[in-house]
C-alpha cells in the first residue's frame, strides 16, 4: 500500500479517537478535502486497514455518517505506520552494492564522453572538411560535378577556406 501523508494523518486522526472516528472527526483533525477523505476510507479498506461502519445518528443530510475503525488485528500495524521511527523500505538497500554500482556506471559514462570526443568529434571534422571541399567544388564554375580536375589544383585554396570555416 503506497503510504503518502494523507494516509497518515487519516490513520492519525481515527488513532487519536481510539480507532473509531466518523468522517466529521477525520475531517476536523486533518486538512484532507472531501474527495482525499473519500479515497483514504476507499484505499484504506481495501487493504484492510479500517472497516466502514455507518453512525446511529444521521448528519444534517439525513445520511448516517461513515465510521472508519481499525479492526484490533491492524491496531499494531496502524500505529507503526504513523510512528516516526519507522523505516522506509529504501533503508534496506545496501549502500556499498548501490556505491559499486554508482562507480560502474560513472565509468562506464566516462568512457562514451572518452569515445564521443575521441571518435565521433573527428569524424564530425572530417565530415565538416569534406563539405567544405565540395562547397568549393560546386562555386567553381569551371569545375565539373563528375570530375575533380580543377580541385586538386585549388588544393591550397581548399586548406585555406577549411582553416576559415574552423575546420
Amino acid at each position: 500500500m503506497n503510504q503518502t501523508e494523507e494516509t497518515r494523518e487519516f490513520i492519525a486522526a481515527v488513532l487519536e479517537e481510539d480507532g473509531e472516528a466518523a468522517t466529521s472527526t477525520i475531517r476536523r483533525r486533518t486538512e484532507l478535502t472531501e474527495g482525499q477523505l473519500q479515497y483514504q476510507f476507499r484505499k484504506l479498506e481495501r487493504h484492510g486497514y479500517i472497516e466502514i461502519e455507518r453512525s446511529q445518528i444521521p448528519s444534517r443530510s439525513g445520511v448516517r455518517m461513515k465510521v472508519a475503525v481499525i479492526p484490533d488485528e491492524k491496531m499494531r500495524e496502524a500505529k507503526r505506520l504513523i510512528s516516526h521511527d519507522r523505516q522506509p523500505a529504501r533503508t534496506k538497500v545496501d549502500v556499498v552494492e548501490l556505491a559499486k554500482e554508482f562507480d560502474e556506471l560513472e565509468a562506464s559514462i566516462e568512457d562514451v564522453q572518452e569515445y564521443v570526443s575521441q571518435t565521433v568529434y573527428r569524424q564530425l571534422a572530417m565530415m565538416r572538411w569534406s563539405l567544405a571541399r565540395v562547397e568549393l567544388a560546386l562555386e567553381d564554375a569551371s569545375v565539373e560535378l563528375n570530375s575533380l580536375d580543377g580541385v586538386d589544383a585549388k588544393d591550397a585554396e581548399l586548406k585555406q577556406r577549411a582553416k576559415e570555416v574552423g575546420v
